[in-house]
């Protein structure tokens, strides 16, 4: 009977030993895995803390902080990608399905992400098809993209200024003005005529949040979001 006692308590002292100091590099190994399967990150930086390790073994955790670079989130390549949450409780094999169900409650969850300009040339070049040699600029007040496009047979030379806003939970590329030079009827001015682009919607992603702020810089947008309901 000692001997099995004494058994069971080594068996409780390794179990404890390994919860609280082996389990946390095995589930941020695991979190940094599933990132990456799901966005194609270059780069997954994840560091949780718990008090108790055990509960990494329910999702439970006392705080997360996640960085990813080059990930692709929707349609565009995000160029630096942040989560930071407290008091966070999740499924997080779920990081790679589409209806929010990765974090079922936090305390705060915020996440920020940094799409720079040449991500955003590059959305357009495979969005705008018919426009060669795009060429992309932004500052904080608008994006810029100039190119070549064919026009009966006939090459014009097109520029286009636009932003990036937020609706409903989803960001897309608004086109504001679009004009056509050179073209065979000379100048033109075609206002919205490629429409929106989606970048990518917030509601299709693993971790559900609100877009709380989109902020143009000079060669990059910062956008910004939340998790406004601590349940769901």
């Amino acid at each position: 009977m000692k001997n099995a006692l004494k058994l069971l308590l080594a068996l409780i002292i390794v179990f404890l030993v390994f919860c609280q100091l082996i389990l946390p590099g095995l589930f941020q190994s695991f979190v940094a895995h599933k990132i990456q399967e799901a966005t194609k990150a270059e780069n997954v930086n994840v560091r949780v803390s718990s008090a108790f390790g055990v509960m990494l073994l329910a999702g439970r955790m006392d705080s997360i902080h996640i960085d990813a670079d080059n990930a692709v989130i929707g349609q565009v390549r995000v160029d630096k990608l942040t989560l930071d949450g407290i008091n966070v409780n999740g499924d997080f094999s779920a990081l790679d399905a589409r209806d929010g169900s990765a974090v079922t409650s936090a305390d705060s969850l915020e996440l920020e992400g940094v799409i720079s300009q040449e991500s955003l040339q590059e959305l357009l070049s495979n969005k705008l098809e018919k426009i060669d040699d795009i060429e992309t600029t932004m500052t904080s007040e608008k994006i810029s993209a100039s190119g070549s496009i064919k026009l009966l047979g006939r090459k014009a030379d097109i520029t286009l200024d636009g932003i990036v806003f937020e609706e409903d939970g989803a960001v897309f590329f608004h086109m504001t003005r679009l004009d056509i030079r050179n073209a065979v009827f000379g100048k033109a001015v075609i206002g919205d005529f490629f429409g929106d682009i989606l970048l990518f919607d917030l509601h299709k992603m693993p971790v559900k949040s609100e877009v709380d702020d989109v902020k143009m810089q000079d060669g990059r947008v910062v956008i910004q979001a939340s998790r406004h309901n601590s349940t769901i």
